[in-house]
C-alpha cells in the first residue's frame, strides 16, 4: 500500500486519519505542536512535527511517501498570510524526496460570485480568498503535474459541524432562495479513499464536492435549526447569489456515488 503523510490534522484530518487507521493504511500525520504530537501517539498514530511557516523543510520528512494529502485551510482575513509562500517549501521538499502524488483540498469559494450552475471548468472569481486558493492548486499542479488532484469542497458538514448551527437565530439573511451547497464529511474522506486507490490518470483533475442535492437555503436552515430546537432563522425569500455547485464529475470519472445525497437524511439529521 502507499505510504501517506497527512498535512492537516484537523477536523476533516482527524477523520481521514481515523479512516486510515481502521483500512491498516501505512501514514503519518502532521502536527505543529508538541502536545498534539503526543496526542496523536496516545491515539496509536504516528506524528511527526512539522512547521508551515514559509521556512525550509527537509527532504528527509518525506522518505518512503509516495503521496501527500493536505487539508491545510487557508484562514481568513490576516490569518491567511501569504498560504503559497507558507506551503511552497512543502512542495518543494516533497519533490525532492520523490512524492509522486499530492492531493490537495481546495474549496467551491474558487468560484466566488459566480451564479447558476459552476462546473471543475466554469470561470474562477477574482477575489483574494478565490486567488490564494487558485494559486496553490497552480503551485501544486507546477511541481506534481499528472500527480496531482484537486478537490474543491463545497461547506462541510458532519459530526459537530450541524447545519442547525449555521444561521440559527439570524434575521433578515440573504438569499433566502438560494440553493444550499453542502457536502458531508463522510462523503470527502469516502472519496478521498477512492482516489487514493485510483490510477494515477484519475489525478490530474480537479474535482467539485457536493452533493447533488440542493434545497433552498431559507426552507434547509430553518429545518435544521428547529432540529437542534434553535431559533429558526429568518430570510428574505428572494435569490441573492443563487449558486448550484456541481460535484458530478467524480462520480464519471470513479466508481464512487456519494453517500448523503438527501441533506435532509444526514445522520446529524435523524437521530
Amino acid at each position: 500500500m502507499r505510504k501517506i503523510a497527512l498535512v492537516g490534522s484537523g477536523w476533516l484530518g482527524s477523520a481521514l486519519a481515523e479512516s486510515w487507521q481502521t483500512q491498516g493504511r501505512p501514514f503519518w500525520v502532521s502536527a505543529r505542536s508538541q502536545d498534539k504530537l503526543n496526542l496523536w501517539q496516545q491515539r496509536g498514530i504516528k506524528a511527526c512535527q512539522l512547521n508551515l511557516d514559509g521556512g525550509e523543510i527537509a527532504p528527509e520528512c518525506f522518505s518512503g511517501v509516495d503521496t501527500i494529502v493536505v487539508t491545510v485551510p487557508p484562514g481568513r482575513g490576516s490569518e491567511a498570510g501569504d498560504y503559497c509562500q507558507k506551503l511552497e517549501p512543502l512542495a518543494k521538499s516533497a519533490k525532492a524526496a520523490g512524492v509522486t502524488r499530492v492531493l490537495f483540498t481546495s474549496a467551491s469559494s474558487v468560484y466566488g460570485s459566480g451564479k447558476g450552475r459552476v462546473t471543475e471548468s466554469s470561470q474562477v472569481d477574482d477575489g483574494p480568498r478565490a486567488m490564494r486558493l487558485l494559486q496553490i492548486e497552480q503551485m501544486f499542479a507546477h511541481y506534481f503535474g499528472d500527480g496531482f488532484c484537486c478537490l474543491r469542497l463545497s461547506g462541510l458538514v458532519g459530526g459537530e459541524r450541524h447545519p442547525g448551527r449555521f444561521m440559527a437565530g439570524k434575521l433578515d439573511v440573504n438569499g433566502g432562495r438560494d440553493p444550499v451547497n453542502l457536502v458531508h464529511q463522510r462523503d470527502v474522506v469516502s472519496a478521498i479513499n477512492a482516489l487514493l486507490d485510483a490510477q494515477l490518470e484519475c489525478w490530474n483533475n480537479v474535482y467539485n464536492l457536493c452533493a447533488p442535492h440542493h434545497p433552498t437555503r431559507q426552507h434547509y436552515y430553518q429545518y435544521t435549526a428547529e432540529r437542534l430546537a434553535l431559533v429558526k432563522p429568518e430570510f428574505v425569500d428572494a435569490f441573492d447569489n443563487p449558486r448550484w455547485v456541481d460535484g458530478s464529475k467524480i462520480t464519471r470519472v470513479l466508481p464512487w456515488q456519494y453517500h448523503y445525497s438527501d441533506l435532509y437524511q444526514l445522520p446529524e439529521l435523524i437521530r
